[in-house]
Protein backbone atom coordinates (compact mmCIF):
# COMPACT_ATOMS: atom_id res chain seq x y z
CA UNK A 1 0.00 0.00 0.00
CA UNK A 2 1.13 3.43 -0.76
CA UNK A 3 -0.94 6.65 0.35
CA UNK A 4 -0.68 7.49 3.60
CA UNK A 5 -3.19 6.70 6.68
CA UNK A 6 -3.78 8.03 9.67
CA UNK A 7 -5.23 6.30 13.33
CA UNK A 8 -6.47 8.13 16.14
CA UNK A 9 -7.24 6.97 19.45
CA UNK A 10 -8.29 9.17 22.92
CA UNK A 11 -7.62 6.41 25.66
CA UNK A 12 -6.35 6.83 28.94
CA UNK A 13 -6.14 10.83 28.63
CA UNK A 14 -3.83 10.85 25.80
CA UNK A 15 -3.88 11.19 22.41
CA UNK A 16 -2.09 8.41 20.50
CA UNK A 17 -1.49 9.01 16.60
CA UNK A 18 -0.26 6.18 14.04
CA UNK A 19 0.71 7.50 10.84
CA UNK A 20 1.42 4.76 7.97
CA UNK A 21 3.00 6.51 4.90
CA UNK A 22 3.72 3.32 2.97
CA UNK A 23 4.13 -0.73 2.75
CA UNK A 24 4.94 -1.04 -0.80
CA UNK A 25 8.00 -2.85 0.57
CA UNK A 26 7.22 -4.36 4.16
CA UNK A 27 5.36 -2.98 7.27
CA UNK A 28 6.06 0.03 8.27
CA UNK A 29 8.50 0.70 11.43
CA UNK A 30 8.66 3.68 12.72
CA UNK A 31 9.56 4.86 16.81
CA UNK A 32 6.82 6.25 19.22
CA UNK A 33 7.52 9.61 19.82
CA UNK A 34 5.96 10.71 23.28
CA UNK A 35 5.65 14.29 23.02
CA UNK A 36 3.59 17.04 25.06
CA UNK A 37 2.84 18.81 21.71
CA UNK A 38 1.09 22.51 21.72
CA UNK A 39 -2.06 21.01 20.10
CA UNK A 40 -3.08 17.52 18.33
CA UNK A 41 -2.36 19.69 14.51
CA UNK A 42 0.68 20.10 15.84
CA UNK A 43 1.46 16.07 16.22
CA UNK A 44 -0.88 15.23 13.23
CA UNK A 45 1.76 17.16 11.34
CA UNK A 46 4.76 15.77 12.87
CA UNK A 47 3.85 12.13 12.68
CA UNK A 48 2.83 12.68 8.96
CA UNK A 49 6.11 14.18 8.01
CA UNK A 50 7.86 11.84 10.18
CA UNK A 51 6.12 8.85 9.09
CA UNK A 52 6.87 9.89 5.18
CA UNK A 53 10.67 10.14 6.09
CA UNK A 54 10.62 6.81 7.62
CA UNK A 55 9.40 5.14 3.82
CA UNK A 56 11.99 7.27 2.21
CA UNK A 57 15.09 6.14 4.97
CA UNK A 58 13.68 2.63 4.78
CA UNK A 59 13.63 2.68 0.78
CA UNK A 60 16.95 4.27 0.18
CA UNK A 61 18.71 1.85 2.56
CA UNK A 62 17.15 -1.04 0.58
CA UNK A 63 15.09 -2.73 3.64
CA UNK A 64 11.85 -4.68 3.12
CA UNK A 65 9.97 -2.51 5.26
CA UNK A 66 7.55 0.81 5.07
CA UNK A 67 7.38 3.89 6.68
CA UNK A 68 5.43 4.92 9.34
CA UNK A 69 5.30 6.57 13.05
CA UNK A 70 3.49 7.10 16.32
CA UNK A 71 3.16 10.07 18.29
CA UNK A 72 1.40 10.07 21.94
CA UNK A 73 0.34 13.66 22.89
CA UNK A 74 1.54 13.88 26.45
CA UNK A 75 4.76 14.36 28.52
CA UNK A 76 6.42 11.23 28.79
CA UNK A 77 7.74 12.75 32.75
CA UNK A 78 4.06 11.50 33.92
CA UNK A 79 3.50 8.61 31.69
CA UNK A 80 1.38 5.96 33.33
CA UNK A 81 1.51 2.04 32.86
CA UNK A 82 -2.10 1.77 31.98
CA UNK A 83 -0.70 4.31 29.16
CA UNK A 84 1.76 2.46 27.90
CA UNK A 85 -0.42 -0.83 27.45
CA UNK A 86 -3.14 1.33 26.02
CA UNK A 87 -0.50 2.22 22.95
CA UNK A 88 0.09 -1.48 22.61
CA UNK A 89 -3.66 -2.28 22.06
CA UNK A 90 -3.32 0.29 19.78
CA UNK A 91 -0.67 -0.89 17.90
CA UNK A 92 -1.88 -4.24 17.83
CA UNK A 93 -5.10 -3.34 16.83
CA UNK A 94 -3.74 -2.43 13.08
CA UNK A 95 -2.68 -6.19 12.67
CA UNK A 96 0.97 -5.66 11.53
CA UNK A 97 0.94 -3.02 9.33
CA UNK A 98 2.62 -0.90 11.21
CA UNK A 99 5.52 -2.03 13.60
CA UNK A 100 6.88 0.35 16.68
CA UNK A 101 10.13 0.68 18.15
CA UNK A 102 11.91 3.74 20.76
CA UNK A 103 12.04 7.33 19.60
CA UNK A 104 12.03 10.50 21.27
CA UNK A 105 10.26 10.51 24.92
CA UNK A 106 10.21 6.22 24.66
CA UNK A 107 13.33 3.28 25.50
CA UNK A 108 13.34 -0.02 25.55
CA UNK A 109 11.73 -0.14 28.71
CA UNK A 110 8.73 1.42 27.45
CA UNK A 111 8.68 -1.14 24.64
CA UNK A 112 8.81 -3.86 27.03
CA UNK A 113 5.47 -2.75 28.47
CA UNK A 114 3.83 -2.16 25.08
CA UNK A 115 5.32 -5.57 23.88
CA UNK A 116 3.19 -6.78 26.93
CA UNK A 117 0.11 -6.31 24.42
CA UNK A 118 1.01 -6.69 20.84
CA UNK A 119 3.57 -8.18 19.51
CA UNK A 120 4.55 -5.66 16.57
CA UNK A 121 7.57 -3.89 18.38
CA UNK A 122 11.07 -4.46 18.01
CA UNK A 123 13.96 -2.58 20.31
CA UNK A 124 12.97 -4.78 23.41
CA UNK A 125 16.10 -4.62 25.93
CA UNK A 126 18.33 -7.13 25.32
CA UNK A 127 17.44 -8.87 28.74
CA UNK A 128 14.07 -9.85 26.97
CA UNK A 129 15.96 -11.22 23.91
CA UNK A 130 15.86 -7.84 21.84
CA UNK A 131 18.08 -5.35 19.65
CA UNK A 132 18.26 -3.16 22.87
CA UNK A 133 18.63 0.78 22.50
CA UNK A 134 19.33 1.47 18.36
CA UNK A 135 20.65 4.82 19.28
CA UNK A 136 24.27 4.00 18.92
CA UNK A 137 24.06 2.38 15.51
CA UNK A 138 21.86 5.50 14.19
CA UNK A 139 25.30 7.95 15.36
CA UNK A 140 27.40 5.07 14.00
CA UNK A 141 25.97 5.43 10.80
CA UNK A 142 26.00 9.06 10.94
CA UNK A 143 29.54 8.92 11.80
CA UNK A 144 30.19 6.69 8.47
CA UNK A 145 27.83 9.54 6.60
CA UNK A 146 30.47 11.99 7.51
CA UNK A 147 33.42 10.61 7.19
CA UNK A 148 32.41 10.00 3.63
CA UNK A 149 31.49 13.29 3.40
CA UNK A 150 34.33 14.88 4.35
CA UNK A 151 36.61 12.47 2.27
CA UNK A 152 35.12 14.63 -0.29
CA UNK A 153 37.27 17.81 0.38
CA UNK A 154 40.12 15.33 0.99
CA UNK A 155 39.82 15.52 4.79
CA UNK A 156 39.38 12.63 8.02
CA UNK A 157 37.50 13.09 11.36
CA UNK A 158 40.82 13.62 12.91
CA UNK A 159 41.23 16.95 10.80
CA UNK A 160 37.59 17.98 11.15
CA UNK A 161 35.81 20.37 13.25
CA UNK A 162 32.40 19.25 14.09
CA UNK A 163 29.70 21.43 15.91
CA UNK A 164 27.14 18.93 17.34
CA UNK A 165 23.57 20.56 17.86
CA UNK A 166 22.04 18.37 20.54
CA UNK A 167 23.72 15.52 22.97
CA UNK A 168 21.27 13.09 23.30
CA UNK A 169 21.24 9.24 22.72
CA UNK A 170 22.37 9.78 19.22
CA UNK A 171 24.21 12.91 19.41
CA UNK A 172 25.89 11.70 22.35
CA UNK A 173 26.70 8.86 21.07
CA UNK A 174 28.24 10.47 18.28
CA UNK A 175 30.21 12.89 20.07
CA UNK A 176 32.27 10.54 21.51
CA UNK A 177 33.03 8.32 18.11
CA UNK A 178 34.45 11.63 17.05
CA UNK A 179 36.48 12.43 20.19
CA UNK A 180 37.55 8.50 19.59
CA UNK A 181 39.13 9.43 15.87
CA UNK A 182 40.58 12.85 17.53
CA UNK A 183 38.55 14.91 15.94
CA UNK A 184 38.07 18.68 17.90
CA UNK A 185 34.29 19.26 18.73
CA UNK A 186 31.97 21.89 19.91
CA UNK A 187 28.75 21.11 21.19
CA UNK A 188 25.35 22.31 22.63
CA UNK A 189 22.80 20.65 24.71
CA UNK A 190 21.18 22.75 27.69
CA UNK A 191 20.03 19.53 29.61
CA UNK A 192 22.90 17.07 28.96
CA UNK A 193 24.84 16.05 31.51
CA UNK A 194 27.03 13.98 29.27
CA UNK A 195 29.25 17.33 28.35
CA UNK A 196 30.67 18.12 31.82
CA UNK A 197 32.05 14.61 31.66
CA UNK A 198 33.48 14.98 28.42
CA UNK A 199 35.04 18.73 29.03
CA UNK A 200 37.12 17.03 31.78
CA UNK A 201 38.11 14.01 30.29
CA UNK A 202 38.84 16.03 26.76
CA UNK A 203 40.45 19.15 27.56
CA UNK A 204 41.16 21.45 24.49
CA UNK A 205 39.20 19.32 22.25
CA UNK A 206 35.90 19.79 23.34
CA UNK A 207 33.90 23.65 23.47
CA UNK A 208 30.36 23.95 24.99
CA UNK A 209 28.41 26.99 23.57
CA UNK A 210 25.49 28.23 24.58
CA UNK A 211 22.56 26.57 22.13
CA UNK A 212 21.55 30.00 19.89
CA UNK A 213 25.49 30.15 19.40
CA UNK A 214 25.79 26.39 18.22
CA UNK A 215 24.74 27.28 14.53
CA UNK A 216 27.11 30.91 14.04
CA UNK A 217 30.04 28.12 14.98
CA UNK A 218 32.55 28.18 12.30
CA UNK A 219 33.46 24.49 11.55
CA UNK A 220 33.99 21.24 8.93
CA UNK A 221 30.83 19.73 9.77
CA UNK A 222 27.13 21.11 11.27
CA UNK A 223 25.67 18.14 13.04
CA UNK A 224 22.04 18.47 14.03
CA UNK A 225 21.06 15.85 16.54
CA UNK A 226 18.05 17.43 17.51
CA UNK A 227 14.59 19.11 16.72
CA UNK A 228 13.28 18.72 13.19
CA UNK A 229 13.45 21.89 10.97
CA UNK A 230 16.43 23.90 12.32
CA UNK A 231 17.97 25.03 8.87
CA UNK A 232 15.91 27.76 7.33
CA UNK A 233 16.46 29.57 4.54
CA UNK A 234 17.99 32.44 6.41
CA UNK A 235 20.45 30.13 8.32
CA UNK A 236 21.52 28.00 5.06
CA UNK A 237 22.47 31.15 3.82
CA UNK A 238 25.08 32.18 6.35
CA UNK A 239 26.16 28.97 8.44
CA UNK A 240 29.67 28.76 8.39
CA UNK A 241 30.16 25.34 7.46
CA UNK A 242 31.47 23.22 4.31
CA UNK A 243 29.15 19.78 5.74
CA UNK A 244 25.93 19.77 6.92
CA UNK A 245 25.61 16.06 8.53
CA UNK A 246 23.65 14.55 11.74
CA UNK A 247 21.08 12.26 13.12
CA UNK A 248 18.30 15.09 13.44
CA UNK A 249 14.74 13.94 11.40
CA UNK A 250 14.15 16.72 9.11
CA UNK A 251 16.18 19.44 10.01
CA UNK A 252 15.75 21.54 7.02
CA UNK A 253 12.67 24.17 7.38
CA UNK A 254 11.59 22.97 3.92
CA UNK A 255 13.20 21.26 0.14
CA UNK A 256 14.47 24.64 -0.62
CA UNK A 257 16.84 25.58 1.98
CA UNK A 258 18.44 23.00 0.51
CA UNK A 259 19.13 24.72 -2.94
CA UNK A 260 20.51 27.57 -0.25
CA UNK A 261 23.21 25.27 0.85
CA UNK A 262 24.12 24.02 -2.51
CA UNK A 263 24.35 27.47 -3.66
CA UNK A 264 27.31 27.92 -1.40
CA UNK A 265 28.89 24.71 -2.38
CA UNK A 266 27.68 23.83 1.09
CA UNK A 267 27.19 19.36 1.13
CA UNK A 268 23.94 18.53 2.57
CA UNK A 269 24.50 14.64 3.42
CA UNK A 270 19.82 14.15 3.47
CA UNK A 271 18.87 13.07 7.16
CA UNK A 272 16.92 10.33 6.21
CA UNK A 273 20.24 8.93 4.36
CA UNK A 274 22.74 9.86 7.17
CA UNK A 275 20.74 8.21 10.12
CA UNK A 276 19.44 5.23 9.13
CA UNK A 277 21.65 3.18 10.84
CA UNK A 278 18.76 2.77 14.02
CA UNK A 279 16.49 1.34 11.50
CA UNK A 280 19.09 -0.95 9.66
CA UNK A 281 19.76 -2.53 13.23
CA UNK A 282 16.17 -2.61 13.93
CA UNK A 283 15.61 -4.63 10.38
CA UNK A 284 18.44 -6.62 10.78
CA UNK A 285 16.85 -7.85 14.56
CA UNK A 286 13.92 -9.16 12.73
CA UNK A 287 15.39 -10.90 10.24
CA UNK A 288 17.36 -13.13 13.16
CA UNK A 289 20.90 -11.09 12.87
CA UNK A 290 22.93 -9.13 15.58
CA UNK A 291 24.59 -6.12 16.09
CA UNK A 292 28.15 -7.70 14.00
CA UNK A 293 24.99 -8.16 10.73
CA UNK A 294 24.18 -4.67 11.77
CA UNK A 295 27.55 -2.93 11.28
CA UNK A 296 28.07 -5.32 8.12
CA UNK A 297 24.83 -3.93 6.90
CA UNK A 298 26.05 0.07 7.78
CA UNK A 299 28.06 0.25 5.37
CA UNK A 300 25.21 0.77 2.57
CA UNK A 301 25.10 4.19 4.06
CA UNK A 302 29.13 5.64 2.87
CA UNK A 303 27.91 3.74 -0.52
CA UNK A 304 24.43 5.55 -0.59
CA UNK A 305 25.93 8.80 -0.43
CA UNK A 306 28.31 7.95 -3.59
CA UNK A 307 25.25 6.99 -5.58
CA UNK A 308 23.22 10.25 -4.42
CA UNK A 309 26.35 12.66 -5.28
CA UNK A 310 26.48 10.96 -8.64
CA UNK A 311 23.10 11.63 -9.38
CA UNK A 312 23.02 14.93 -8.29
CA UNK A 313 26.02 15.65 -10.68
CA UNK A 314 24.72 14.17 -13.77
CA UNK A 315 20.98 15.48 -13.65
CA UNK A 316 22.51 18.85 -12.24
CA UNK A 317 20.17 18.64 -9.00
CA UNK A 318 21.09 18.89 -4.75
CA UNK A 319 21.91 16.28 -3.04
CA UNK A 320 17.96 16.49 -1.44
CA UNK A 321 16.54 16.27 -4.63
CA UNK A 322 19.05 13.56 -5.73
CA UNK A 323 18.19 11.32 -2.65
CA UNK A 324 14.63 11.62 -2.96
CA UNK A 325 14.41 10.69 -6.40
CA UNK A 326 16.47 7.38 -5.78
CA UNK A 327 14.51 6.88 -2.43
CA UNK A 328 11.32 6.78 -4.44
CA UNK A 329 12.77 4.40 -7.36
CA UNK A 330 14.16 1.82 -4.90
CA UNK A 331 10.55 2.30 -2.94
CA UNK A 332 8.95 1.25 -6.01
CA UNK A 333 11.22 -1.18 -7.78
CA UNK A 334 12.15 -3.17 -5.00
CA UNK A 335 9.07 -4.19 -2.72
CA UNK A 336 9.53 -6.56 -0.13
CA UNK A 337 10.18 -10.15 -0.95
Amino acid sequence: MDGESLHIVQTEGVEMIIAIDSTLRGPALGGCRWKPYPDSAAARRDVQELARAMTRKAALARLDLGGGKAVVVGDPRTRTREQLLAFGDFVQSLEGRYITAADMGSGEEQMAVIGERTRHVCGLPVRLGGAGDPGPFTALGVKLALDAALAQFGKTTADAHVAIQGVGSVGGGLLLLLLEDGARVTVADPKSDLIDAVLRAHPGRVESVELDQITRVSCDVFAPCGPPAVIDSALANAIPCQIVCGGANNPLANLDVAAGLAARDVLYVPDFLANAGGLIHLACALEGGDADATRARLRVIPENLDEVLAYAKREAVNTAQAAEALARISQYAAPAS
